[in-house]
């Protein structure tokens, strides 16, 4: 039978979350942090159950990239995804991809985070499929908007049978309630497995939100 390992990418490969720091290399720390005191209405809403997590993603969405310019923010993902992740990898998730690499098993990285910047790096690391969260683009534009669903919970696992009917998920990683589903149908789970991470990581954790690490090129 033909084999997959997927991985949750937020908490599982990485020690910090990819998606909130990609806003932050996208935009800049001023309004970076601009934006966030925009979106306080809808975290709020969202916190009181108001609105459900895909709404309340999709104004943050709307906020920072409508209107954007679809190659600008492909660019963008390139640079991100060279800079940030040799930050912010976790060392035995790595190691973990390589080994099921190395038995000949397919690896998936499967987020909620943007599929144009895990493209980047899945090629870096010889990883060919990226099953994650897209946005919608109309006539070069960003709409602001998420193509299809947001890869979480039942969607992960929905996703890998559609790409790979086949396929017995041999291996699935993750760290939070959005893997559950995907962990459950794995033959091996492994939650909360991968969990190297920097000596100073608050300190980096910091300086990547707060200091120069993350400011576009």
């Amino acid at each position: 039978m033909k084999t997959i390992a997927a991985f949750d990418v937020d908490g599982t490969l990485t020690w910090t979350d990819s998606f909130m720091l990609f806003l932050r290399y996208y935009s800049g720390r001023t309004k970076f942090f601009l934006n966030l005191i925009r979106l306080i209405p809808s975290f709020t809403l969202y916190g009181l159950k108001i609105i459900d997590r895909d709404t309340a993603k999709n104004h943050l969405l709307t906020v920072f990239f409508a209107g954007e310019d679809f190659e600008h923010y492909r660019a963008k993902a390139q640079e991100f995804a060279k800079k940030a992740y040799s930050i912010i990898y976790r060392k035995d998730g790595l190691a973990a991809v390589s080994g099921h690499q190395n038995i000949g098993d397919e690896v998936a990285l499967v987020s909620a985070s943007l599929a144009d910047y895990l493209e980047f790096w899945a090629a870096d690391l010889g990883v060919k499929h990226v099953i994650a969260t897209r946005l919608e683009v109309k006539e070069g534009k960003l709409t602001g908007k998420m193509d299809g669903p947001n890869c979480r919970a039942e969607i992960k696992l929905q996703e890998i049978r559609k790409h790979f009917p086949d396929y017995e998920i041999v291996a699935a990683y993750g760290d939070s309630r959005g893997d559950k589903e995907m962990l459950e149908a794995a033959k091996t789970p492994f939650y909360r497995k991968l969990v190297s991470e920097p000596r100073f990581s608050k300190k980096t954790r910091n300086d990547l939100y707060f200091g120069n690490l993350m400011e576009g090129e």
